[in-house]
This record gives structure tokens, sequence and C-alpha cells, in this order.
């Protein structure tokens, strides 16, 4: 009886060990590679005037968004919600412009938050330019503008691609600076390819830095680094050890990633799983061995990734907008980020919105937020 009890104890405590390793090993992978995507069924309405699509949390969210279709491989911009079916589970949307309606939609979309799909829709000359890596060339968009002594670098996040960058180009496009938006090693744009997996800023940021040197060649003299989601960690990263950090007078972050720890802890509560479980996430990721069976050329330094636990380690102005409600990157980390770092973190909270999806809740409140900052605390200030 006594074995019997000891088999069971044992049992036990295997169990929920077991679960948490398999929990861990799933999250470190879903952490650093690229999963597929999540496609949603969509139709047209009878009209023709407005997308029909899976019901979820994302798909009713208030303001403009994007669907895209595979088979035809062409975006809709889709913006007002006109009618949601609980019971059916659906919702519709409003296309919008009407003069975009598109001839056919579906079966199947994947729903963006990219409104703008290619340069050319966000305004103002660009073109495509090469910027010189340590691994060659990476294609990047230029957006001139009449002030060539200021640039911005928009920095995009993880498993995105630039173009997500365009509703920034278009908010920071009334103060008139020239816009670098350029691809890092991990992106599928990078040819040949660089990166299997994503390093969380840890490597990226040198593909960053390759950019801030191409503007400063180009005759930028001052730079705003404006990165979202781990585009804040690739940004902080940049402003600190850049050749050219003098030239580096502004860092704008929404969503930011400013703790990769309190950020894998948080996605694990979500999960329901708990704190150990986020702790054999990073213990993985900081192992040599798995490290390299995920495809990573270094295992993840938690410590060098983290901005919220060292006071006063933000050294440039930083401006803060992240909703209130975000779930993948809780604003109470932005908090935290703010307080550890007083004399130069501005955060602003801002209305309820997904995941950098803070630009398609409020266009006008982001942008005029983000205007204001960079006029009083760059501008005004810098001359």
């Amino acid at each position: 009886m006594l074995t019997t009890r000891r088999g069971l104890a044992c049992l036990a405590f295997l169990v929920p060990a077991a679960a948490l390793s398999g929990f861990a090993v799933v999250m470190a992978r879903k952490i650093v590679k690229r999963g597929p995507k999540d496609y949603r069924r969509a139709e047209l309405t009878d009209d023709g005037r407005r997308v029909r699509i899976d019901l979820d949390d994302y798909t009713k969210a208030p303001g403009d968004f994007g669907v895209f279709d595979p088979a035809t491989e062409k975006y809709t911009r889709v913006g007002e919600v006109t009618l949601i079916n609980e019971d059916q589970k659906y919702v519709e949307r409003r296309i919008d412009p009407l003069g975009s309606v598109p001839g056919r939609l579906g079966p199947i979309v994947d729903w963006t938050p990219d409104v703008f799909f290619e340069p050319s829709a966000v305004g103002g000359r660009f073109e495509e330019v090469d910027v010189p890596t340590a691994y060659g060339a990476a294609p990047a968009w230029l957006f001139e503008a009449e002030n060539t002594d200021v640039w911005v670098i928009h920095i995009h996040g993880s498993w995105t691609d630039r173009s997500i960058m365009f509703r920034d180009v278009h908010a920071f496009s009334s103060l008139g600076f020239t816009s670098l938006v350029p691809t890092f090693r991990s992106d599928p744009e990078v040819s040949p390819p660089q990166a299997e997996s994503s390093h969380l800023g840890q490597t990226e940021w040198r593909d960053v830095e390759s950019a801030v040197s191409y503007a400063v060649a180009r005759g930028a003299r001052r730079i705003i680094l404006s990165g979202w989601s781990m585009g804040g960690t690739i940004a902080l990263l940049t402003a600190e050890r850049s050749a050219h950090r003098d030239r580096i007078v502004g860092v704008v972050l929404v969503g930011p990633v400013t703790s990769w720890r309190k950020t894998i802890t948080a996605g694990a509560v979500r999960a329901g799983v708990p704190a150990i479980g986020a702790g054999l996430v990073m213990c993985l990721l900081q192992a040599p061995p798995f490290a390299r069976m995920l495809g990573l050329e270094e295992p993840i330094d938690f410590d060098a990734l983290e901005w919220v636990d060292v006071p006063k380690r933000v050294a440039v102005p930083t401006l803060v907008l992240h909703s209130y409600t975000d779930q993948e990157v809780p604003w109470e980390i932005s908090a935290a980020f703010q307080r550890a770092n007083p004399d130069t973190v501005t955060l602003i909270p801002l209305p309820e919105a997904h995941h950098t999806q803070e630009w398609n809740a409020s266009p006008c409140t982001f942008s005029n937020e983000l205007t204001a900052w960079v006029s009083k605390t760059i501008l005004a200030e810098q001359g």
C-alpha cells in the first residue's frame, strides 16, 4: 500500500510537471517562430457594400481595419460595424471607401490592422531603397519630405512586416519629416533569408542600426526611432548602442515590449498557466542547446532586454502610446517602465484597443498626441 501511495504521489507530481514542460516548449516556439495565418471565413453581403466575417474580439473592434483575400491577393479596407449577430457568430462591417468594393471576396480572409496596403496610399513621394547591412542589401521604403534634417525610422514588431508601419508613417506625416521603413533579418522580404527565428530584438537592432547609418549618410542630423511592440525593444537597444546615438533625439513606442520577462509572464497568466511555466519558457530560451534547436543564433539574454527593473536606463526623451486594454503586452508594464524612467519617459494611455491597434481605434487621437509630444519635446527644446 505504501508503495502504491508513493507511486501515486510521484505521478501526481510528474503529470503537471510534464504539462508545464510541454507548455514551455510550445510557448517558446510560438514566441520566436512565425505561426500560420489566422484565417477567418468571410463574404460580401447581398448589396456588396459590406463584409460579413466571423465574429471575434478583433473583428468587432471599433475602428478601421483591412482584410486580405488570398484567392485574389487583394486588400479591402473596412470600417464601421453595422451588425453583430451573436447567434450565428458573424459581424458585418462597411467597406470603406465604397469605391473600393471588390468584385468578390472569400471564402477565407486574413484580418489585418493595416489599412493602407501599399506605400502610394500613404501619400507623398516614396521609393524603394536598399539599406546596406552586414548580410547584404535589405529593402526599405523611403518617404521623402521637405525636412531632410529630421528622419524617422519606423520599426515593426515580430512576425509582421514593414507595411504594418504605414499607419505610423501617416501619423508622423503632418510634421514633414523624412521617413524610412526598413526590414530586418527575420523578415521574409530579405533575400537570401537570414534568420528563421525572431531574436526578440537582440540581433535585429543591428539591422536598424544600418538604417540609422543610411539616414546619416544622406544628411539626417536628428533621428527619431519609432517602434511598435517588439519594435520598441529594437528602438531602445538602438538608442543605447548606436554609433550615431548622439543624433538620436527621441524615441516613440507603441504597445512596446520593455520587459520580455514580464511580457512572457503575462502571456502565461493569460493562458492560465502558473508563473513557473513562464520561468521554464525563459530558461529554455536562455539555454544554448535549446536556442540552437529553435534556430537562434545566440541564446536570449533577458537582462539585456529589461528596462522596467533597471531604473533610469533610458537616456533619450521617449513617448509611449499604449492602450490600457492591451492584453498581449499589458499597459501596466508600460506604467512600470515610466516609473523606472520618470525623467525621460512620457506615458499616454489611449482608449480601448487591441495590441498595436491604437491608431485603428482613434487615428486622430493617436496622431494628435504624437505630434504634440514631438513638437513640444523635440522640436521646441532642440530648435
